[in-house]
């Protein structure tokens, strides 16, 4: 009779601890603020800006996921950072003063859709302006671009 009750203590014991080290497994639990997040993106969104106007492209290229996708104004379709990093190294040179200007922004756990403005000052006159539409994942490294669709306004 001892030998079942310890036992079936045994059983109860290993049912409290098995959740536990499951959950215990390295994957945080999606505790950030909607605040935080905010803030944090729109961290990301200046650093971009920065490095794409110092025309730092290995910078602004590892701002993307590994699997990203990115439709560029003119339509093509880059896929991968290998691809995105390639295109951003060879068109660097050449690129605009750039501003980023969100008009919206929403959070869903380690997700995030952000959607607005993105203008690009030519160095001889005028500009360009595209409207975007990004999808982030924060990861344990921070947030990262996973998808980028940009529209040209004219």
């Amino acid at each position: 009779m001892l030998a079942r009750t310890s036992l079936v203590r045994a059983a109860i014991l290993s049912l409290l601890l098995v959740p536990t080290s499951l959950f215990a497994q390295g994957i945080e639990p999606d505790r950030a603020r909607l605040r935080t997040a905010l803030d944090d993106l729109q961290t990301f969104r200046t650093e971009y800006a920065e490095a794409f106007n110092r025309k730092d492209a290995a910078a602004v290229s590892a701002m993307y996921a590994d699997d990203a996708i990115v439709v560029q104004a003119d339509g093509t379709m880059l896929v991968g950072s290998e691809a995105i990093g390639k295109s951003m190294a060879t068109e660097a040179s050449s690129w605009p003063h750039g501003v980023i200007a969100s008009d919206t922004t929403r959070v869903y756990g380690s997700t995030a859709v952000d959607i607005g403005t993105w203008t690009m000052h030519e160095a001889g006159g005028g500009e360009s302006v595209n409207r975007y539409a990004v999808v982030l994942r924060r990861g344990m490294s921070g947030w990262k671009l996973t998808h980028v669709i940009l529209t040209p306004t004219k």
